[in-house]
């Protein structure tokens, strides 16, 4: 594993306020979003596991809110073109999904993180992201650039998935382009649809198949990453080309209506959400901006923004695409693509302050020799 630490003149953290940074001009596609792992703080750490989309290769590191990463041994090699990873919610399987082979890789999850392969399962069309239920038991995994399709996945003891019914069409040939959340009490299916700008709910049936879809809302251009807050009161969704994040309230059936305000304003091209165990900070990487827009999330649903902190001052053009929050919401991880290493990644560590503003831990900047953040690129696991 090519891994290495960038210098620092200091070992503290600093807050960063940073301004718009152009993009170069590309349009970038997504990946995406699988249900968060239980937030229980573990004084043990957690293991932080990342790819690339144009890299073959999964490396992993042995974190903590205070320690530097430590290299888990071994770097599987699932394939290229790959936007997908999820951690099942009980900590035990990591899942690939890679688009040049198109199939579901179950990882099993060593004692110090070390990933082990299992039997894959075969996919019918383009993986583009991987959605776990609550109970571990289910997943979903969304494929299609058009005409796409939600494949209800059953994960057997050992990891092994199996199909679990048939697959579900979205219902409209512009569908694809798909990632996903599910609601914390396992009875939605939330996908965001690219190309026709909507979010779309589907009911979770007791079997863990999926109903077709019951509710189409708009959203603004590029509809990527919908989170569902810890209470499940609302929904968010960033909107990729838009800049922006649009959020709904989510009535006792699933059904949605946009919150008073929405969409709220973030940086260029925003990516994949993370958001603090007690639902009160929404923090958006942006892909085309070099800062982390944050939000405090009031009762109503609606975003108030925070100070915006840069991802890499010192890196100009390097920004972040991804985001995991460690248990204890103490601390919000972000993996983003350097453009001066040839779009190698790197990631990063923030403290998440008492009035969510995040601190720049000018410490942690490890180049992981995996390249393009474009995904769900970023997971993190407790240790067991």
């Amino acid at each position: 594993m090519t891994s290495d630490s960038m210098p620092t003149d200091g070992s503290g953290t600093r807050r960063a306020r940073a301004g718009w940074v152009l993009a170069l001009a590309a349009t970038v596609l997504p990946g995406f979003t699988a249900t968060a792992a239980p937030a229980v703080a573990d004084p043990g750490g957690y293991h932080i596991y990342a790819h690339g989309f144009l890299s073959n290769g999964i490396v992993g590191y042995n974190a903590s809110d205070i320690d530097q990463p430590a290299p888990i041994q071994g770097k599987p090699m699932p394939g290229a073109l790959n936007w997908p990873q999820a951690p099942s919610p009980d900590g035990r399987f990591l899942f690939v999904a890679p688009g040049a082979n198109p199939q579901l890789i179950p990882y099993a999850i060593g004692a110090d993180g070390e990933l082990a392969e299992g039997t894959p399962l075969p996919l019918p069309d383009v993986p583009v992201d991987i959605i776990f239920a609550p109970n571990s038991r289910d997943a979903y995994v969304v494929v299609g650039l058009q005409n796409a399709q939600v494949i209800p996945v059953r994960i057997g003891a050992n990891g092994t998935p199996t199909l679990n019914g048939s697959p579900v069409p979205f219902g409209e040939s512009l569908d694809g382009v798909a990632s996903g959340t599910v609601s914390p009490d396992g009875k939605q299916l939330y996908v965001a649809s690219l190309l026709p700008r909507q979010l779309l709910v589907f009911d979770i049936n007791a079997d863990g198949s999926v109903s077709p879809v019951k509710q189409r809302v708009s959203t603004g251009l590029n509809p990527i990453y919908p989170r569902v807050t810890p209470d499940g009161r609302h929904v968010y969704v960033v909107n990729e080309i838009s800049g922006s994040v649009s959020g709904f309230a989510r009535a006792g059936d699933g059904t949605l209506t946009e919150i008073a305000g929405s969409p709220f304003p973030t940086g260029m091209l925003p990516h994949v959400t993370s958001m603090t165990p007690d639902g009160r900070f929404l923090y958006v990487p942006n892909m085309g901006s070099g800062h982390i827009s944050s939000f405090a999330v009031e009762s109503n649903g609606a975003l108030t923004p925070l100070p915006d902190v840069a991802f890499a001052p010192e890196k100009p053009g390097t920004f972040a695409e991804s985001s995991v929050m460690s248990p204890s919401g103490d601390v919000l991880w972000a993996l983003g693509t350097d453009p001066l290493r040839g779009g190698e990644e790197i990631l990063r560590r923030f403290a998440v302050g008492p009035d969510g503003i995040l601190d720049l831990d000018e410490s942690v900047a490890v180049y992981t020799g995996t390249y393009v953040a474009d995904g769900r690129t970023l997971s993190l696991v407790p240790r067991r």
